[in-house]
């Protein structure tokens, strides 16, 4: 395998040949460089496909239709592979209309298999094959053109040490019986609706929302819908527009007018001038929503008796079980998720939480097990001959 083996798309005719040869492969190792530093919206600055013993970096700032990739991409007979995949869909998705369906993304196979949550592209890449990629390139300017040969060599390990890493991947995935763990994990990747702009939820985004009830909740929704437009319309960072606590500010007054918008610290009067009558709209709109419309946030489960010497033993399973499966235990049940079953197992009444560990392959692997533990249908107790805590159905032995 020559790490440096591509070939250089820069012209609708070399496209057209290219993409000739790329419809015939049936799995192709897919990324993208992009920046996104000063945009809302990714800046697209290269596209990167491996397929069939071949390497292709495409141009797209130098193509003007990009078309005839799209189009395979949007095959359904090829299976296209991503590495933390979520940016890289989202530029498929915006330049072309068509989600790059069906997809394989490396990252989460890793995770379900015990190389831990979110591992790195070059982490993985040394883990599974050996090899050591340059890291140089990493925060190049993907814009500027010519386009220097290390960028260039980068770019295409990206997607030439992919397909071993995926190979690798999937044997190991089909032979453990996990293929459909991986469809279940990769739903919201492979769901449109993830890219889609959703103005009317984006304010649980706001740093220190939770920290707001009410009428100043309603207010902070309205506020953020109105700057989710704006930074679409002017292409630019939300918090250029306007920031997370600018937002919170103005939500919490029960007054607001230019005067006052004026002293807030950090709004300046340029922002006022330009924006000031529309952000007083917004904020009226949200102080007159009615309450029933309100948000609401989500329902805290209080701390019952015993919670924490519950959580202790529910934390220990779920690490037994993760050890067993070759899993990392957060993967498997966050701290979050044990809290709430802990504080639900003091009498086991009412509506189970719903949380992700009682759902799909972890309700099979340690779900299922965390409720009958509550239930003292199974116990935790020290194996005499080794030392070590192991899972028993409760009988005299648990006594």
């Amino acid at each position: 395998m020559s790490d440096s083996s591509y070939q250089f798309i820069n012209s609708q005719t070399q496209l057209e040949k290219a993409c000739i040869e790329i419809s015939r492969c049936r799995v192709l190792c897919v990324d993208t460089e992009f920046h996104r530093e000063s945009t809302y919206y990714p800046e697209f600055a290269l596209l990167q496909i491996y397929g069939c013993g071949q390497c292709w970096i495409i141009d797209p700032i130098e193509l003007p239709d990009l078309t005839p990739i799209w189009k395979i991409m949007a095959n359904p007979e090829i299976l296209k592979v991503f590495h933390a995949g979520r940016q890289d869909v989202e530029i498929v998705v915006k330049e072309s209309g068509f989600m790059p369906l069906p997809l394989f993304d490396t990252q989460i196979a890793a995770a379900l298999l015990g190389f831990g949550q979110q591992i790195g592209f070059g982490n993985l890449v040394q883990r599974i094959t050996k090899k050591t990629l340059a890291k140089q390139e990493s925060f190049s300017d993907w814009k500027a053109r010519p386009l220097r040969q290390k960028q260039l060599d980068y770019a295409a390990d990206d997607v030439i040490w992919l397909m071993p890493v995926y190979q690798h991947l999937k044997e190991r995935l089909e032979a453990q019986g996990r293929m459909n763990w991986l469809i279940e994990e990769q739903a919201s990747l492979c769901d449109p609706a993830t890219y889609e702009s959703d103005e009317a939820n984006v304010f649980w985004r706001v740093k220190g929302s939770n920290r707001l009830k009410g009428r100043q909740l309603a207010t902070l929704r309205a506020l953020s819908a109105w700057r989710e437009r704006q930074a679409q319309h002017h292409n630019i960072p939300r918090r250029r527009m306007i920031a997370d606590e600018q937002l919170l500010e103005m939500s919490r007054r029960d007054k607001l007018t230019l005067e006052s918008m004026s002293g807030i610290r950090g709004v300046n009067s340029g922002f006022v001038k330009r924006h000031g009558d529309a952000i007083i709209n917004a904020w009226q709109s949200g102080m007159e929503c009615p309450e029933e419309h309100w948000p609401k946030l989500p329902a805290r489960r209080h701390n019952t008796k015993g919670t924490e010497l519950r959580l202790e033993m529910l934390d220990t399973l779920v690490r037994l079980k993760a050890e067993d499966g070759e899993i990392a235990s957060p993967i498997l049940a966050s701290k979050s998720d044990l809290s709430e079953l802990a504080s639900w197992g003091y009498r086991c009444k009412g509506d189970v939480p719903e949380v992700a560990c009682l759902h799909g392959w972890r309700y099979e692997l340690v779900g299922h097990d965390l409720l009958r533990l509550l239930r003292g249908e199974i116990c935790l107790h020290l194996d005499p001959n080794t030392g070590m805590p192991v899972i028993t159905e409760f009988d005299q032995t648990c006594q």
